[in-house]
């Protein structure tokens, strides 16, 4: 039985339906269990919040392994979730973490290595998934482009090597069930550079439709995750990122994905091939 937490978002969905294709039993930490529903009795569902570490205790308990997610929303009592899971007696937790951890520069940075620092403090046996940017990021788009055929980009010319979240879940999988992970911290990006709008362009080729890309200030898309009800600081800390990307420190890039999982990560072109229906 392993236990996956954030089991309804965009990574967390992907492990669920992976572990279940290898066969595993899965229990799915959320707090809405309605959102659980589409895998009926297939999977046993935990309801919880990381805000009450103990009831991820209960529900950490008798399993093989641990899926957790980054937690920033309870940032505050992380160390706290970390313990839960350790005296639920869970044998392996893989995190989700951020490369950007490796910046202390960036707030999402800092944030990023303290909670990676409490699970080292509190000594349960775990690898680290430091992730890059999601190709689910660009779900942002779709009302504009519904709306007003637009991109807005903050990000200027900068280029970034986005990762599909099924390739995350997939390392994330693997890592879980292998017998001993041989590495402690595995830092997870796309295969190729590319800017937002290069992005627009592919999506646009496979639309059959013009999608303009209009250049906007990084502060127009701060102001922008605040009306959307993103907690000021967060949203300044996105920023941030943002920044980074527009500026050219956003190009690191590895192969890691394909030295865990034996091929290449998925493509900019193959993640939108997939998921076109969104867009449309």
């Amino acid at each position: 039985m392993y236990l996956v937490t954030g089991a309804t978002g965009h990574v967390g969905s992907e492990l669920v339906e992976q572990l279940l294709a290898k066969g595993k039993k899965v229990r799915a930490f959320t707090r809405e269990r309605a959102k659980t529903s589409r895998w009926g009795d297939r999977i046993e569902v935990a309801t919880g919040d990381f805000t009450r570490p103990e009831t991820l205790r209960e529900a950490a308990a008798g399993v093989d392994g641990v899926f957790l997610m980054n937690g920033a929303s309870a940032s505050k009592r992380f160390r706290e979730v970390v313990l839960a899971i350790k005296e639920a007696g869970a044998p392996r937790l893989v995190f989700l973490s951020s490369v950007a951890a490796g910046s202390p520069a960036l707030a999402i940075g800092r944030l990023h290595a303290k909670q990676e620092a409490a699970i080292a403090e509190v000594g349960i046996p775990t690898v680290v998934l430091r992730a890059g940017g999601f190709m689910t990021n660009s779900f942002q788009w779709i009302s504009t482009i519904k709306s007003d055929g637009v991109v807005y980009n903050p990000m200027g010319s900068g280029q970034s090597a986005l990762i599909a979240p099924e390739d995350i879940a997939a390392v994330a999988a693997k890592v879980l069930l292998e017998p001993k992970p041989s590495e402690a911290i595995l830092e997870l990006t796309g295969g190729e550079l590319s800017t937002v709008s290069e992005q627009v362009q592919t999506l646009s080729e496979l639309m059959g439709r013009q999608i303009r890309c209009v250049e906007v200030p990084t502060e127009v898309a701060v102001q922008g995750l605040i009306r959307s009800g993103l907690p000021p600081a967060m949203a300044e800390a996105v920023g941030q990122s943002l920044q980074a990307v527009r500026d050219g420190r956003a190009t690191y890039k590895t192969d890691t994905v394909e030295r865990v999982l034996g091929r290449p990560p998925m493509t900019v072109q193959e993640w939108f091939r997939r998921n076109i229906r969104m867009f449309q």
